[in-house]
């Protein structure tokens, strides 16, 4: 049991996270094998398919925060069993500009097999187990002259500036 492999695997789910809320779906790819397979709730199948469902899901939704934590991981030589508890923030543009907003907050875990491969850890198999999602309307009161995100390569972690 290496920690190094540990630290390996659990950075894999942290830029998971951060490709997903930042619509880099190139990136998400790059965290699965390409023979893998997700069971992401509405959708079960390949990553290429995983990626085209995101891009749909996701076109609506301006803000999205995804925090992956209790990660537990049992290796056993270049295969991994994980389970990562995840909470998710996810909220759909307004119909008006400054009006109302829908905000899902969707609680789940990441049940994986990851596997090692020329050196590389990646996801080889995901269930997303559901616990909870609840729907709430939400006005958005940031400040307008506070640095926003963006679901896009101008967000400031990938340009280095507001």
């Amino acid at each position: 049991m290496s920690l190094v492999d540990k630290q390996e695997i659990t950075e894999v789910l942290y830029r998971y996270a951060r490709a997903v809320d930042r619509k880099d779906f190139d990136r998400v790819a790059d965290c699965y094998f390409p023979d893998a397979i997700d069971n992401h709730g509405g959708y079960v199948g390949t990553v290429d398919g995983l990626i085209e469902d995101m891009r749909l899901r996701h076109a609506t939704i301006d803000s999205s925060l995804h925090y992956v934590t209790n990660v537990l991981i049992d290796l056993d030589g270049d295969t991994a069993n994980v389970e990562s508890y995840c909470l998710c923030h996810l909220r759909q543009m307004p119909q008006v500009p400054g009006g109302p907003q829908s905000r899902a907050t969707i609680k789940c875990r990441y049940v994986d097999r990851f596997e090692r491969r020329d050196g590389q850890w990646r996801i080889a198999d995901r269930i997303v187990v559901f616990d909870e999602s609840v729907t709430e309307e939400v006005v958005d009161g940031l400040d307008p002259s506070w640095v926003r995100s963006s679901r896009s390569p101008e967000d400031p972690v990938f340009t280095g500036k507001p």
